[in-house]
């Protein structure tokens, strides 16, 4: 989800006048990031950028590194491709953010080659079921992270925590699931990124052995929307979104399976905001999947998500154009709404519950207990104690508070408002508000 100068992913081009000039944003490092940075200009000024980023010396790092070399079918290699162009066309990255991209790459080829290996040594996980999982999905922000982790507080359910989702091959076994070393590498990525990018724990909380999206199983394939969610890279969202989904999906399904090896529920429980540009994909793949949709006014959620974007952006470029920032996510969000609402045209509706995040927020139980009626689950006691529990040890900002505006990113209300006029009407025609 990103553009390239003033173009949108859906082609629309906002031309340059007055009243869109940037609004920069520089970020504030620490000592040792700006002397690498400085290293960097020193060494771009001499017609040198270090390290290379082309993707074979990506995939010979990686196979270095897990001592493997076979990295399964050939799905991944365009997407790669297409990313690291995308990233070497951004003029605003600096040296930290070359070794970050690097590293970050580097670590997605490396669980690709451990996962393979494992697929390989043990063809059985391929018959591992994965029944009628639950997927929560939405617009970001719009809380999917909160219906999550009350959902995953059922104990007949199986969530992906944080560190699995990071390395998930080996598949994690229940003698170790509390204590495998995976963990205290999670914890030491999550401290970076915490300390590097301050506004990102008030805005999304992550921790290693809590629930986590789905992201990184289509990151896995060079698919994945997080990564125009990450990286200012639009030739690759472009490249993405103009891309069959359903291989995606097979691979998400066979990757659930690994995880499943050793640790199983009677379903998964699932969510990535993504998933509303795929939705038709996703029931192909899974078609007795049953899907949460969560809806918010997107005029809360654009500056939210641009806001939460610029955290990581700022992690490997400065300066950010907050007002180009802003036109992307609202252009993306809109095309997701327009995809999901027309994948929904064609599903079956008893596979959809929709949710208002006013009604969520007012009835946190409620919303879950109305979730498990319609699909089936069980609201057990047991599930209900928990879910209190992870509300009164989790009140909203308990990580800080998350500050931000239309105003931000340049944009006008009234424009937004039009913008998303069809979907308000949709809404407003299927989810009827809370009395």
């Amino acid at each position: 989800m990103a553009i390239a100068d003033s173009r949108s992913v859906s082609g629309r081009v906002y031309p340059a006048t007055e009243d869109s000039a940037p609004i920069w944003q520089h970020a504030r490092y620490p000592l040792g990031v700006r002397a690498l940075n400085r290293v960097g200009r020193v060494l771009d000024a001499c017609g040198v950028r270090w390290p290379r980023l082309d993707p074979e010396r990506l995939m010979a790092a990686a196979r270095r590194r897990a001592g493997l070399s076979d990295f399964g079918d050939d799905l991944f290699r365009e997407g790669l491709g297409r990313l690291v162009e995308s990233f070497e066309a951004n003029p605003a990255v600096h040296e930290f953010g070359r070794h970050f991209f690097r590293e970050y790459c580097v670590g997605i080829l490396v669980n690709r080659l451990k996962m393979t290996d494992e697929w390989k040594r043990h063809p059985e996980i391929d018959d591992v079921p994965v029944a009628r999982p639950l997927v929560i999905t939405g617009l970001p922000r719009s809380g999917t992270t909160l219906l999550h982790r009350l959902m995953s507080e059922d104990p007949a359910g199986r969530m992906m925590l944080f560190w699995e989702a990071f390395e998930p091959s080996p598949a994690p076994r229940p003698e170790t699931y509390r204590s495998d070393p995976r963990i205290r590498r999670a914890r030491k990525a999550i401290a970076l990124i915490n300390r590097l990018a301050p506004r990102i724990p008030a805005a999304h909380h992550f921790a290693a052995e809590e629930p986590e999206e789905d992201n990184t199983l289509f990151a896995h394939e060079f698919r994945a929307g997080f990564i125009g969610f990450m990286f200012d890279v639009p030739d690759y969202t472009r490249w993405l979104n103009a891309q069959d989904r359903v291989p995606g999906y097979r691979s998400m399904r066979r990757q659930l399976q690994l995880l499943s090896r050793h640790i199983r529920g009677a379903y998964w429980i699932l969510k990535s905001p993504a998933h509303i540009y795929g939705l038709d994909a996703l029931l192909t793949v899974f078609p007795d999947a049953n899907v949460v949709h969560t809806h918010r006014d997107p005029a809360r959620v654009i500056p939210s998500v641009a806001s939460l974007s610029a955290g990581f952006r700022s992690l490997v470029a400065d300066p950010l154009d907050l007002r180009r920032l802003g036109t992307e996510f609202a252009e993306a969000m809109a095309l997701g709404l327009s995809q999901a609402t027309q994948a929904r045209v064609s599903a079956d509706p008893a596979r959809f519950f929709d949710v208002r995040y006013e009604t969520l927020v007012a009835d946190p139980i409620g919303t879950v207990r109305e979730v498990c009626q319609h699909f089936g689950y069980d609201f057990t006691p047991s599930y209900e104690a928990r879910t209190r529990r992870y509300l009164a040890e989790n009140p909203q900002h308990k990580h800080g508070v998350h500050r931000y505006s239309l105003d931000d990113f340049g944009l006008d209300a009234a424009a937004v408002a039009r913008q998303f006029g069809d979907y308000r009407d949709w809404l407003e025609e299927h989810v009827p508000q809370m009395v």
